[in-house]
Parts: structure tokens; C-alpha cells; sequence
């Protein structure tokens, strides 16, 4: 698409909205006022055990815990991995703080390895370099939803005698080879925060299928207490770290419609990934035919710098240009969780972010993501 960018005056490729979130509706109403008038907001109530249930039978694991919020979900799966103080656990400089902040809370290291430019996931090239005798798990985070390379940590874990974590606080329903994330590793942890697909506002879960995880996970997250066992009793040191019935309830209304509603922001994906191919300057993210199902957070695609007009490399002018064109993008991490790592470096510098919100719009709706990225893109580049 040609024409004067609308930054410039020119006229936008879009000025329709995109669907709001979070969405609510009649079912969360219902919801909330059942738990309301119940009297049990907290303990004893049915709505987190159900959603436990729902979830776990969703990704295909044994047990779950719920939580809080994601953070603190992390923590409870590191905490069931046995990450102790002074261990080191390894994962990815490209990711929101809590990451690193669940393993800092529990007195191990964060030790950041680099990640692969198509994936914006951890490089398994550079896993084994970066263990040490104090390393104790590979945190790997399905960044967007994107799985990481589940096939290289799993062996490199099981080679090495590491545990392994998930981060999937982006990445509900995603699946590699069939299976879903979440449930790969020996934990996995999901957040319900306001931005995400499926949101209570703040909530996190736990997944595992082994028992002993699954004791120390509940123990953590409910005060030391034994799962069964008395409220009065606590065998270990512990936290309480549970989820309400009011932010459960309106999980298990969202849950209704997750399946749905991920299925259009994945053929949405598919446009987009079709559509941007060929941009010059534009680079989409590394097809593998591995990742059965992408969670479907955030699209992702990275500025060509070689191909960018000296003074035009910011990706923020691009951006800049983009939001007049009608489109949300999205600056994603400007920074890294560990600087001079050059791949994250560089992908803080040039990635740009199309939400989940958007890709609810629907497949067709895409060609507008399209054409803006291409009209910006045709300023930005050099002749």
C-alpha cells in the first residue's frame, strides 16, 4: 500500500475499533453473584476447586493449584521443583520481570542465556554453557505463546539431572507435538493478569502430574497446610498465595469461551504470518512445524535494521506511525532482563507487538495490519 502516512496527514488504513478487553457478559454477572450470595468468598467455596479440575483437564495434567497471580504461581512451581537459596536456575532475558523476580524471591539466581532471533525463546544452542554445580532447573518461557524448543530442554535437563519449570503465563491452550505446554516439564505456570487471554483481573495456576510436586506446590501456596489435611496443622513453611472464589468464578466463565475464542486468534495469526511475508524490511517469526498450537498473546515480528533508513531505525517511529494508521502496535520489552546478551539486545531494539485483542478482529480483519505495516514499512526502508 502506497500513500502519505497518516502521521504526515495523510489518511489512516483503519479507523473502525478492535474488540475490547477484557470481555464480559451475562455468564461472569451470573458467576460473581452466586459466589456473593453464597457467604464463601475464600475458603471452602467451589469455584477454585472446580476451576482446578477444569484447567488441568483442559492441558492434560493430574493436578493444579490455583494462585493469586502469576508471579506468585512461578514461584510455587520453582518452590515444587526444589529451587532452594543460592541455586541457579536458567532462562530467558526476553521476558517480563516476574520471571527473574520468582526466582530472586526464593534466594536462587536468574541465569540468563540468549535467545534465538525467529522464536524470541530461549537458544538451546547455549543452555549447556550456561550450568554451573549450583544450577538446579532450566526455566524456558513460551514468550507470546510460543512454545520454546521443549525437545532440547527436556534432554538437556534430563542429560544434566536438571529440573524444568515452564513459564506459561502466556501461553493457555498452546501445544508442542501434541502435547501442552505447561505440562512438559516437571511444572508449569500460567497468570490470569488483566492482559491476558483468559483474565480474572490477577490469578495464576500451577500445573505438575507428579504427586510429590503437587503436595509441595499446595503446600506452599496455602500456609505449610498438608492437602486433606487440618487447617490447624502445618508440616512446612508456607505462604497464602490462594486464589478467591470471585476471581475463580469469573475464570470458569472465561473458560467457556477460551477454546472458541482461540481458535479465531489463531487463523488470525496464520493471516498475519501470511500477509507480512515479503514486507521488505519486516522479519516474520521462524515457522516449526513442532508447535502444534500457539497460545496466541502476542504476534511478533522484528524490523530488518540492515534494511531501515538510517533515521528511521527506531523502532518507535514506526510504531509511532503505525498507531496513526489505525493500528495498536506495540513497543513489547525495550530492555532485557540481563543486558549484553546480543540476540535479546537486538530483539528489544527492533520487535514490535500486535496484541491478542487485535487477532480477535478475525482473520479478515487482518489485511488492515497488513497494508499499514506495509505503507510504514515502504517509508521506513531505505530505496
Amino acid at each position: 500500500m502506497t500513500g502519505r502516512l497518516a502521521v504526515d496527514g495523510g489518511t489512516p488504513v483503519r479507523t473502525a475499533p478492535w474488540p475490547a478487553w477484557p470481555r464480559s457478559g451475562a455468564a461472569e454477572r451470573r458467576a460473581l453473584t452466586e459466589v456473593l450470595e453464597s457467604g464463601r468468598w475464600g475458603l471452602g467455596g467451589g469455584a477454585v476447586p472446580e476451576l482446578e479440575a477444569r484447567f488441568a483437564a483442559l492441558h492434560g495434567a493430574r493436578y493444579a493449584v490455583a494462585c493469586c497471580n502469576g508471579t506468585m504461581a512461578l514461584q510455587a512451581a520453582l518452590v515444587a521443583a526444589g529451587v532452594q537459596p543460592g541455586d541457579e536456575v536458567i532462562t530467558s532475558p526476553y521476558s517480563f520481570a516476574a520471571t527473574a523476580h520468582a526466582i530472586r524471591s526464593l534466594g536462587a539466581a536468574p541465569a540468563f542465556v540468549d535467545v534465538a532471533a525467529g522464536t524470541h525463546n530461549l537458544d538451546p544452542e547455549r543452555i549447556e554453557d550456561a550450568i554451573t554445580e549450583r544450577t538446579t532447573a532450566i526455566l524456558p518461557v513460551h514468550i507470546g505463546g510460543r512454545p520454546a524448543d521443549m525437545d532440547r530442554v527436556n534432554d538437556i535437563a534430563a542429560r544434566r539431572g536438571l529440573r524444568v519449570v515452564e513459564d506459561a503465563a502466556q501461553a493457555w491452550l498452546a501445544s508442542w507435538r501434541g502435547r501442552a505446554v505447561g505440562t512438559l516439564g516437571d511444572a508449569g505456570a500460567f497468570s490470569f493478569q488483566s492482559s491476558k487471554n483468559l483474565t480474572a483481573g490477577e490469578g495464576g495456576m500451577v500445573l505438575m502430574s507428579d504427586e510429590a510436586l503437587h503436595r509441595r506446590a499446595w503446600s506452599w501456596h496455602d500456609c505449610g497446610r498438608e492437602p486433606g489435611g487440618s487447617p490447624h496443622a502445618h508440616a512446612d513453611v508456607g505462604l497464602n498465595l490462594r486464589m478467591t472464589e470471585f476471581q475463580a468464578a469469573l475464570l470458569l466463565a472465561g473458560l467457556e469461551r477460551l477454546p472458541a475464542e482461540q481458535a479465531i486468534r489463531r487463523q488470525a495469526m496464520d493471516a498475519l504470518t501470511k500477509g507480512l511475508a515479503g514486507i521488505g524490511g519486516l522479519q516474520t517469526p521462524d515457522p516449526d512445524a513442532r508447535i502444534t498450537a500457539h497460545g496466541c498473546h502476542i504476534f511478533m515480528v522484528r524490523l530488518d535494521e540492515s534494511r531501515m533508513a538510517a533515521d528511521r531505525r527506531d523502532k518507535h517511529r514506526a510504531i509511532e506511525a503505525l498507531r496513526a494508521e489505525g493500528i495498536p502496535a506495540h513497543p513489547g520489552y525495550t530492555a532485557p532482563l540481563e543486558r549484553g546478551l546480543p540476540v535479546c539486545d537486538r530483539l528489544c531494539r527492533t520487535t514490535i507487538w500486535v496484541k491478542h485483542h487485535v487477532l480477535l478482529a478475525g482473520a479478515a480483519q487482518m489485511q488492515d495490519v497488513v497494508d499499514a505495516f506495509a505503507k510504514v514499512l515502504t517509508r521506513h526502508c531505505r530505496s
